[in-house]
């Protein structure tokens, strides 16, 4: 069983770096390719994958498209560079590709201005990069970034178009069925939600309980989903919901906070508020977060409810001193939340969100959608080095991952699409493109931005770096990539991550 859920794995695995790398790279070295027809330069081969070669698929004009035996994207060989950089006019002599393969066994070779001749360019037609204008070698070199937003655009697009996950009503999850509940002896189990109340549904939790007061022993409809199979069912009860009271359910305390010191653990369940019982109406999270800031550096003290290992409850008094200037994110207890609400037959709801289903957008929505998401993904990678150095991200969560982790990650996206539809993968694709293209935009040689960088370096100083020294430069930064790849690589098969 246990083969079987690794071969399951790795099958996934593969198929997500199919549908997610490979494309990105693609689309990345086609918007080099228009790039360059747009300005001039000639293209004289556009690969799929990498070398060696496996064969010719078809010629467009001067380029030919090939299929090579390395399967990870993709490549454009313009005029004049290979695919470390720009290549010296000794190299460029040097660097023949075979025409025809005599019978004798001799081979053929050709400049790349001579094949360029043979397939029907003229000299005066022929553009090597380093002879285009600088503005067009820069929107040649950032062309690739520039395709990759602009399919995470179209595929963010796509999503909206299947339908976007969207909140139709609230979710009221049933906690807590002692003997006596309204629901023991029923088909509802804890765990299970509440979805919609006589066929209506709720916004949220506090109106299903604002709902709920107005029933005082009539009969009411629950439409509830089952937290195992997610199998939505109905049944009808009677009750008195007049009698409830509100609780704050603790489902995490951060180390070191004011909750920690104060004795407060997750599950413990909070009553009472200064001695006094939390209203049955309103949203309870938000009564412990008012009283908080009200006792802000003095003791307040809660009455909590702890359930221990044999199942036994105990009620417990701790006194515990919000935080006047709280760290962001921790609030000033330190603690996670939930609101919950109870019955006089001690039947407990909590708060379980929104129930959401894909909802088509139009056109229009669907573009603001897609423009809405691309910048929001671009402002939160750009917010990255800043969050980093002031500690809000640790670098554990913003650590560089290899292939091999993007299409772990891949493969568990690709098995809750097929639960839940496409939209997730096609948003994760969109994501994985971004990301292809802000890398390749860094100011690294052998990159694209690193390229860029010297273009405006020739801009600034008059002239050209040496073709020889400039790559140079280029082939100790891909060195260095690798480098780097191949240990982010191992650190992924030591430490696999995860769609967390």
């Amino acid at each position: 069983m246990l083969i079987s859920a690794a071969a399951n794995d790795i099958l996934l695995a593969l198929a997500a770096f199919a549908l997610v790398l490979i494309p990105a790279v693609i689309i990345h070295e086609l918007g080099h390719f228009i790039a360059a027809k747009l300005v001039g330069i000639n293209v004289l081969e556009f690969g799929i994958g990498f070398p060696p070669r496996v064969g010719r698929l078809f010629r467009l004009g001067e380029t030919e498209f090939t299929l090579n035996l390395l399967p990870l994207g993709g490549f454009v060989r313009p005029l004049g560079e290979d695919m470390i950089g720009p290549a010296s006019e000794d190299k460029e002599k040097r660097d023949r590709v075979v025409l025809e393969r005599r019978r004798s066994g001799l081979v053929r070779l050709v400049s790349e201005r001579e094949m360029l001749r043979l397939r029907g360019v003229d000299d005066h037609k022929m553009m090597s990069v380093s002879e285009a204008p600088a503005l067009g070698r820069i929107f040649f070199m950032a062309a690739g970034a520039l395709a990759n937003f602009l399919f995470a655009l179209l595929l963010f697009f796509v999503v909206a178009l299947i339908g976007l996950s969207l909140p139709v009503g609230g979710l009221s999850q049933i906690v807590a069925i002692p003997p006596g509940s309204l629901f023991y002896g029923t088909d509802a189990k804890a765990g299970d939600a509440i979805h919609m109340i006589d066929g209506g549904r709720f916004v949220d939790f506090e109106e299903f309980h604002e709902i709920l007061k107005g029933y005082q022993g009539e009969s009411i409809r629950f439409s509830l989903i089952r937290q195992q199979t997610g199998e939505e069912y109905e049944l009808s009860v009677r009750a008195d919901f007049s009698g409830r009271s509100g609780f704050v359910q603790v489902l995490s305390v951060i180390e070191d906070s004011p909750a920690a010191a104060a004795g407060i653990q997750a599950g413990d369940i909070v009553g009472q508020i200064n001695r006094a019982p939390i209203a049955p109406s309103g949203n309870p999270v938000r009564t412990l977060s008012e009283a908080a800031k009200d006792y802000a550096g003095r003791l307040l003290p809660l009455t909590i409810s702890r359930e221990h290992d044999d199942g036994s409850t105990e009620d417990i008094v701790v006194n515990v001193a919000p935080r006047v200037n709280p760290p962001e994110g921790e609030g000033r207890l330190g603690i996670g939340t939930r609101s919950q609400f109870g019955l006089g037959d001690h039947t407990r709801f909590a708060n379980a969100g929104y129930k959401r289903e894909l909802i088509p957008q139009s056109v229009p929505d669907a573009i603001a959608h897609s423009l809405r998401t691309t910048a929001a993904t671009l402002r939160v990678i750009a917010s990255i080095p800043g969050r980093l150095l002031d500690g809000s991200l640790s670098g554990k969560d913003a650590r560089p991952i290899s292939i091999i982790g993007i299409s772990k990650i891949g493969g568990e996206f690709l098995q809750r699409s097929l639960q839940e539809g496409p939209g997730l993968m096609l948003n994760f694709i969109a994501l994985i493109s971004i990301f292809l293209g802000i890398s390749n935009l860094l100011p690294i040689p052998a990159l694209d931005g690193g390229r860029i960088i010297f273009v405006l370096i020739e801009v600034l100083r008059g002239k050209p770096v040496e073709a020889k020294t400039e790559a140079r430069i280029h082939q100790i930064g891909i060195m260095l990539l690798l480098a780097i790849g191949v240990v982010v690589m191992i650190y992924d098969v030591i430490h696999p991550p995860t769609i967390n």
